[in-house]
């Protein structure tokens, strides 16, 4: 039955496929994918690549990537494509709810009709927009070499296998890549606010993603007993990039040392002071031109599903109880609060005024009203560099780690609030600090 299910998908694949006869599809079968045992492994499907035009770009590049999977619990599982030249992306990070199932002929490409992935209902069947962006591999580099499909199961119990993988290279591979012309190398459209030039980023809860994806689960869960989860996805709406790096200046505590190898005495890894990059524009010359501000630290965050540096203190969450009325609390009690939570900083998505899904405070956000939109360009969390680009955001899904609230044991049945704070410290400098806590409202039965 199987081997029938397998057959079936794939065929309808290939038909679909047929559509745009210049399209240039490369097919491999995988096979089995490993279960989480005491930590994460990656399994690595190469996909060979031959017989392209040595550099893809926004005229000519990948369109989509299309997988057959079956996992008894898919949102175990991290996918991620490798290009030749090194760049990854994400494709789908832990979706498809607690018990979802299988991605059957599903496809991974920007303006997905089936919507967001992470908005998605396992089994997945469609054409979904990935969690990363598509179009960073579109980058000018030869195509032509061993691509990598990467997947880590990120938890126990469950197995499952990769049945195939496609690679769909055609004109015009990013149709709703549309940018300002402000650009790092020609700053003669960019545009500022601030008398000294500034263009400062302004940090912002991206509001539909937490309101659709808050859980409340009962004490009695084998997994997650009396927490809340919730999604969070960091949108920068300001004229600048949110921009960070280090200089290789680690610290255990107070003391210095070598680099972030070196593990502390209490076992800990050590902390690297960051610094925000803060452009300039030159009102005398089409360049920019920026200054360097200390601010915060980071640190390689070993948790499965990461292997990556973590910026610290980027968000805080709390549950409140009170009276709430226009707008304000006239009340207010915290009866729970989490530890301030670390987050990697890159570009998984970015805001577009078509489908109103950055709506801030009934503004919806995208080109047409962010002056620099597209000025960045943050693909990964390197301990040199992270950032989020103007209208860019960073997604946390509820399934991730540190996305919980725990429930106080006898908590009383009832409504409540979740509080999420950006920037809880005023650790980085931005347009506007007035807008980085929102509230939520919930539950509890």
């Amino acid at each position: 039955m199987k081997q029938i299910v397998r057959g079936i998908i794939f065929t309808l694949i290939s038909s679909y496929f047929q559509v745009n006869v210049a399209a240039q599809v490369f097919f491999t079968k995988g096979s089995s994918i490993n279960d989480f045992v005491d930590h994460e492994k990656v399994d690595s499907f190469p996909i060979s690549v031959v017989g392209l035009t040595n550099n893809i770009n926004d005229s000519f590049g990948l369109s989509k990537v299309c997988i057959n999977l079956t996992h008894d619990r898919v949102s175990d599982l991290r996918i991620e494509l490798l290009a030749p030249d090194g760049t990854k992306l994400w494709l789908t990070n832990r979706n498809g709810g607690t018990e979802g199932r299988n991605y059957l002929a599903t496809c991974f490409k920007n303006g997905g009709f089936s919507g967001y992935v992470r908005e998605g209902v396992a089994p997945f069947i469609g054409d979904y927009i990935p969690d990363g962006r598509l179009e960073f591999v579109n980058n000018g580099q030869n195509p032509n070499g061993i691509w990598y499909l990467l997947i880590a199961d990120l938890k126990p119990e469950y197995i499952g296998d990769l049945n195939e993988i496609l690679l769909h290279f055609e004109e015009n591979p990013n149709p709703n890549k549309d940018k300002s012309p402000c650009d790092f190398n020609n700053a003669k459209d960019c545009f500022s606010t601030a008398k000294n030039g500034d263009l400062l980023p302004d940090l912002v809860l991206v509001e539909e993603i937490t309101r659709n994806n808050i859980a409340v689960f009962e004490a009695n869960h084998v997994e997650y007993p009396s927490q809340i989860r919730f999604a969070a996805a960091i949108a920068n709406i300001g004229e600048g990039p949110i921009e960070t790096f280090g200089k290789n200046e680690w610290y255990c505590g107070n003391e210095r040392v070598k680099d972030g190898d070196v593990i502390c005495k209490d076992g800990s890894n050590p902390r690297q002071v960051l610094y925000q990059r803060i452009y300039q524009k030159n009102p005398k010359a089409d360049t920019l031109s920026y200054v360097d501000v200390k601010a915060g630290s980071n640190y390689f965050d070993e948790k499965p599903g990461h292997y990556h540096y973590h910026v610290d203190d980027w968000v805080s969450f709390r549950i409140l109880e009170g009276k709430f009325k226009k707008g304000k609390f006239k009340t207010k009690k915290a009866v729970a609060s989490g530890s301030k939570v670390s987050y990697c900083l890159f570009d998984s998505g970015i805001c577009n005024n078509q489908d109103s899904l950055c709506l801030i405070s009934g503004v919806s956000y995208g080109k047409t009203n962010l002056k620099n939109y597209g000025l960045g360009n943050y693909k990964a969390c390197n301990a040199d560099i992270q950032g989020i680009s103007v209208g860019g955001y960073d997604t946390y899904g509820y399934l991730y780690e540190g996305q919980f609230l725990q429930i106080p044991k006898g908590l009383k049945k009832g409504s409540y609030f979740l509080e999420v704070h950006i920037d809880p410290k005023n650790i980085y400098q931005e347009v506007n600090e007035k807008n980085n806590v929102y509230l939520f409202k919930f539950s509890i039965k």
